[in-house]
């Protein structure tokens, strides 16, 4: 029995999409119309560059997508593979080939340059032994839109208009705008808009998209929300998938707008955790708030993403960060990092690190949303001392707390 990685060929990308079919129990895999479709989409946007798939005696038994993305960190965009779908027919898990294809992705991915990489899954656990760790979470904010009072009014009320997918440029203006300093935020292109956000990625409908204007006639936010015809158990008859608002009069405005759709009995708001809405609203007792876990990070290439992580403070004493990591060798050692004049310099260093933890563990703490401190409380992470701790608060502090709308 022998076990083959490799991208797929253009012959193979109909297996690829029955065993992504399979897995998720999509509606693809029982109707040929759409799975043909889906065939067709898989070779009009992804790159087989983009896949692995896993080959035993000759069988394709798994396949693993990733796309190459830049994500911003404290203002700055790093590259980024967003991994997705990973997927195995039954009858081959359990074998380790899943695992196989994501240590040989960690590879291709740092070989691309490609510092971070990100998935989202049901299944943290099994991608916690691969060196992913949950990295966000977002807010689920239920209510029903004839019982919220608001306790702010804008005082602009300018204009509210819908967009279709050729004016994606508008919405991207905004976002570039609102995204520009954030943590965790996708760089995204015309395809992306068009297909994951317009046409609304893994929703079964396209998305409503609406924009309001001030009275100069200026986009200053917009926001996507889905009415789904079909509506199962996992997903809600009403909801917002992002708001993005440049100024009050823009997040009140589109607030107003999206409560004036009072017929559905819920409309469920999915948000940052840093999002004002709950204590807008008058009355907190008429919200349902659920927070979620979302997406799992992982540092493709340890001492590169440190070299490109913009600090978000000026001075912070060097220290020596030691990391270890069974599924990405090359990221094991201690590194002493340095910043002068806004640059970061990292160098391999031996001797006692300060602050050593695993690779798992830095992916949260990358991105903020776990700090230093709270590693070391947990037992996640071993500090030398109080000194070494307050460097690496400082190193690891972020601009805004982390959160990607985006799913892939």
């Amino acid at each position: 029995m022998t076990l083959e990685i490799r991208p797929i060929t253009e012959d193979e990308i109909e297996q690829a999409e029955l065993i992504t079919a399979y897995s998720f129990n999509n509606r693809e895999r029982r109707d040929p119309t759409l799975m043909t479709q889906a065939v067709e989409r898989a070779r009009k946007f992804y790159s087989r560059d983009w896949t692995l798939a896993s080959f035993e005696d000759g069988e394709m038994t798994a396949f693993v997508r990733t796309i190459p993305f830049a994500i911003r960190i404290n203002g700055r965009g790093l590259s980024f593979g967003a991994v997705g779908p990973v997927v195995s027919l039954p009858q081959h898990r359990r074998k380790g080939h899943v695992g196989a294809i994501l240590r040989r992705d960690l590879e291709v991915m740092r070989e691309r340059g490609q510092v971070l990489s990100g998935l989202h899954t049901p299944h943290p656990s099994l991608y916690r032994r691969y060196g992913w760790e949950i990295a966000s979470v977002r807010h689920a904010i239920a209510f029903a839109p004839k019982d919220v009072e608001l306790m702010a009014q804008p005082g602009e009320r300018g204009r509210t208009r819908m967009l279709k997918a050729d004016d994606w440029a508008v919405t991207d203006r905004v976002y570039r705008a609102h995204s520009a300093e954030r943590n965790m935020a996708l760089h995204r292109g015309e395809v992306w808009w068009r297909e994951a956000i317009f046409g609304g990625g893994f929703s079964p409908e396209p998305a409503d998209v609406a924009c309001w204007e001030d009275g100069a006639g200026e986009p200053q936010g917009y926001a996507v929300y889905h009415q789904p015809n079909q509506v199962d158990e996992y997903t809600p008859p009403f909801f917002v998938r992002e708001l993005v608002a440049l100024t009050p009069d823009a997040y009140l405005n589109l607030l107003l707008y999206l409560l004036r759709h009072d017929l559905p009995k819920e409309i469920v708001y999915y948000t940052r955790p840093d999002d004002p809405f709950v204590s807008l609203v008058a009355d907190q007792r008429k919200l349902k708030i659920a927070v979620d876990y979302d997406l799992m990070l992982r540092i493709c290439d340890v001492p590169q993403a440190l070299r490109q992580r913009p600090p978000a403070v000026e001075r912070v004493a060097p220290f020596l960060l030691g990391i270890s990591d069974s599924s990405a060798p090359w990221n094991e050692g201690t590194w002493r990092i340095e910043t002068a004049d806004g640059a970061v310099t990292v160098e391999e260093a031996s001797g006692e690190a300060d602050l050593s933890l695993s690779a798992t563990t830095l992916a949260p703490v990358f991105n903020g949303f776990l700090s230093p401190s709270g590693a070391a409380l947990a037992g996640l992470a071993r500090a030398r001392s109080d000194e070494a701790l307050d460097a690496a608060e400082a190193f690891f502090a972020t601009t805004h707390r982390p959160f990607c709308a985006d799913g892939f």
